[in-house]
């Protein structure tokens, strides 16, 4: 479901630091965004939370915080529940985040009401890549198969990218692993939640016999959060993925939500971009 302006809000403070703001915010969330962005903390800001709720005092509910926290930290139901909690239903809302225990980043916006994207920035069509590149190999399926092409393969390289290891295109691999230290720096929640569902993999594009899906020159890389892969061609993004998009765009690699079957996990080097590789 949509994240709530509220709860935007507050990952906004916590991704800054503005702890007694972001308690604040907290206060006011539902239960269900309430426990799904706890979930995106590691011990060190949960304590640093906790501080400014205690010098906050009666300001905001702490009790009910600290149910949500300890709800996230031990993976159980506290033996008792302070306030209505029970009586509102809030206990069954944890009761149905342990069973499915993702952050809040897996929630997803519709793309119609996502802002700016791939402004100035365009995909590398099939012409464009073999020109520069040549064609990975002759013959391709919904399969991932090996580049067979010589001079394209010895540019082949497996790394670190900062949260996972990728292997791509040497050049696509650095700008990756640029990508990921600002995204470390502007969206470091996110980053903790970042994995890769693959980068190389020379295949057609999903549904075609005819296209070739840029995964096969190694310069794209399909992402996951919180080990949940956000689903092709149903028109949302997930919200991780929509906070991290800009840091991509501004590197000069276009986000596949805007391909006319959406694929917003799906990041590739702009036909700019790839010009100067």
């Amino acid at each position: 479901m949509p994240v709530s302006s509220a709860c935007r809000t507050f990952i906004d403070l916590a991704t800054q630091r503005s702890w007694q703001d972001a308690v604040r915010t907290l206060n006011g969330l539902n239960m269900y965004e309430m426990l799904r962005a706890l979930k995106v903390f590691e011990d060190a800001d949960r304590a640093a939370l906790r501080a400014a709720m205690a010098s906050l005092g009666g300001a905001v509910n702490g009790p009910r915080i600290e149910y949500a926290l300890t709800v996230v930290e031990t993976s159980h139901l506290p033996a008792t529940a302070p306030g209505d909690l029970a009586s509102t239903g809030q206990v069954q809302d944890a009761r149905r985040f342990l069973r499915h225990p993702k952050c809040i980043f897996v929630e997803t916006t519709p793309r119609g009401e996502i802002g700016l994207r791939n402004d100035g920035v365009s995909s590398s069509g099939n012409a464009l890549m073999q020109r520069l590149f040549g064609a990975p190999r002759d013959a391709y399926s919904q399969a991932c198969q090996a580049v067979t092409n010589r001079t394209l393969a010895a540019r082949i390289q497996t790394a670190s990218v900062g949260p996972f290891r990728a292997t791509g295109l040497d050049s696509a691999v650095a700008a990756l692993t640029a990508i990921m230290t600002q995204i470390q720096t502007r969206q470091r929640l996110v980053y903790r939640f970042l994995s890769s569902a693959g980068m190389l993999c020379a295949r057609n594009v999903r549904g075609s016999t005819t296209s070739v899906s840029n995964h096969s020159w190694g310069c794209a890389i399909d992402l996951k959060i919180d080990s949940v892969l956000d689903a092709r061609g149903d028109g949302v993004a997930q919200y991780g993925l929509e906070l991290i998009a800009p840091m991509f765009n501004d590197a000069g690699w276009y986000w596949g939500i805007d391909f006319p079957t959406e694929d917003a996990q799906h990041f590739e080097a702009g036909s700019a971009l790839v010009q100067t590789w």
